[in-house]
């Protein structure tokens, strides 16, 4: 990490605890540190800062080689190790105090534990790991195969046959199994789309649901795409067309792909006797994007859909679940990405379908050259509790300078307010009152209401509950 200058230190300061920042006026017990350590780390990672108060006054730290001391100490006690970025905790001088300043960095291996349990830091409280949240955090980390598991309430039944046997038949020729087929049972164990119980019962996997499923959605709810057109820039004029997208795998892809075409604009030239089209978007870059989305999304989310919003100025799409371990949003963006797939089996089956996966490995290179064979933007690539790719018909314009709490609330009618709230939470994903009360300057009963009217409006959806409680796009 960066160092920090002692003006963003004293910014930091400032805004008080968050998410990623912890004040403390001196060490606590090394086991105590551990804790707080190892949840921003299976968090977001975050900034520890030993000399600051309650009041967020910074009284410095007497014995900063005791308090190094203390971090480190709590770091070794962390399984596995706990690696600070710098090595060793940074001290400062501000205001002729000093400061004991940690950095911890998110980590995307496998989780940390400390006094053998998983902790994970909740706004500014650090709680226990529930086993669901444990198994969510696995998948993320692709710690887990989900796609192998049986599928929910499945039988052998739910399988469409007549989808097998399309598929055989379509299959790219590169695919030499053709020629060692078994029944039909034994190709799609082969394929791992089925699996045989104990009890010799032949079970659907979760990859053969998504991809011969005679009702796909019925057994895995969250696999719908969810499409809505905004006739605006930020959502907030309600939409004009909204379709869920259910089917298969090869379903979600053309289906969420017919209703992007509905829209896309499409100008022409002439060049001698052909008319040359000229969308607003590039097409086959937005499908990739949809390919990828459907392929390396996070299944194991329940209750999370890949949403398509498609605004005034842009088209975003957001998938559920986090970037693998090893990939990162600033290798997307400069179009280094070694392919890894989450989902390996759901990406073997749609490769052997002509016209879906031709571009293994280069798809975002493909999405970066489309773009600029526009003079279109690229891509914006970004991590906001989920993955979202950003797809810009003419380059964005400056950010206006937001409003923060230091303007009185009559200032901010309510237009500006929501306004405000709906930019924070495209920019970081979700907004909780508190945020959006420090963003605005108003009280916590405004805040509410706004808040909730979003969410009546369909605009927002609640997650969590009391001070854990954020707001999402829905």
């Amino acid at each position: 990490m960066a160092k920090l200058s002692n003006e963003e230190l004293q910014q930091l300061i400032l805004r008080g605890e968050t998410s990623t920042v912890e004040l403390k006026v001196a060490p606590p017990r090394p086991t105590e540190l551990a804790e707080r350590l190892c949840g921003m780390a299976n968090a977001q990672g975050g900034i520890l800062i030993i000399g600051v108060d309650d009041a967020h006054r910074i009284v410095g730290v007497s014995n900063t080689r005791l308090a190094v001391d203390t971090i480190l100490r709590a770091a070794r006690q962390i399984q596995p190790a706990l690696l600070l970025d710098p090595l060793e905790p940074e001290i400062y001088t501000v205001s002729g105090k000093q400061l004991v300043v940690a950095s911890i960095p998110r980590h995307t291996g496998p989780l940390y534990q400390s006094s053998g349990v998983c902790w994970v830091r909740r706004g500014t409280y650090t709680v226990p790991l529930t086993v669901p949240e444990m198994l969510e955090a696995a998948h993320d980390r692709g710690l887990l195969s989900w796609e192998l598991q049986t599928a929910y309430n499945a039988t052998f039944r739910d399988i469409d046959e007549t989808r097998v046997e399309t598929y055989l038949a379509q299959r790219s020729p590169k695919s030499h199994q053709s020629g060692r087929l078994g029944t039909l049972e034994e190709v799609l164990i082969g394929m791992g789309c089925a699996r045989a119980t104990r009890q010799g019962e032949l079970l659907p996997t979760n990859a053969g649901i998504l991809f011969f499923g005679r009702n796909p959605q019925r057994h895995i709810l969250q696999s719908e795409v969810v499409c809505i057109l905004y006739r605006d820039t930020l959502g907030l004029g309600g939409y004009v067309d909204r379709k869920i997208v259910k089917g298969t795998t090869l379903d979600l892809i053309d289906e969420t792909e017919t209703f992007l075409n509905k829209y896309i604009a499409v100008g022409a030239r002439i060049e001698g006797w052909k008319r040359i089209d000229l969308p607003e978007y590039p097409i086959e870059a937005l499908r990739e994007a949809v390919v990828n989305a459907v392929i390396h999304r996070d299944y194991s989310r329940a209750g999370e859909s890949i949403r398509v919003f498609y605004y005034a100025d842009r088209i975003e799409i957001h998938s559920p679940g986090l970037l693998l371990p090893g990939i990162t949003v600033e290798q997307m963006r400069r179009g280094e990405v070694t392919s890894r797939l989450r989902n390996p089996m759901l990406a073997t089956l749609l490769r052997d379908v002509p016209g879906y996966m031709e571009r293994v490995g280069s798809g975002i290179r493909f999405m970066l050259h489309e773009t600029q064979r526009m003079s279109l933007p690229p891509p914006d690539f970004r991590e906001a509790e989920e993955f979202i790719v950003t797809f810009r018909k003419e380059p964005a314009t400056p950010p206006q300078e937001k409003a923060t709490a230091t303007h009185p609330a009559a200032e901010l009618d309510q237009e500006t307010r929501v306004a405000l709230a709906m930019r924070h939470v495209q920019e970081r994903g979700s907004i909780s009152n508190s945020e959006y009360r420090t963003l605005t300057g108003i009280s916590d009963n405004t805040a509410l209401r706004d808040l909730d009217m979003l969410v009546t409006q369909g605009v927002l959806r609640s997650v969590g509950k009391g001070r854990a409680r954020r707001y999402k796009l829905a």
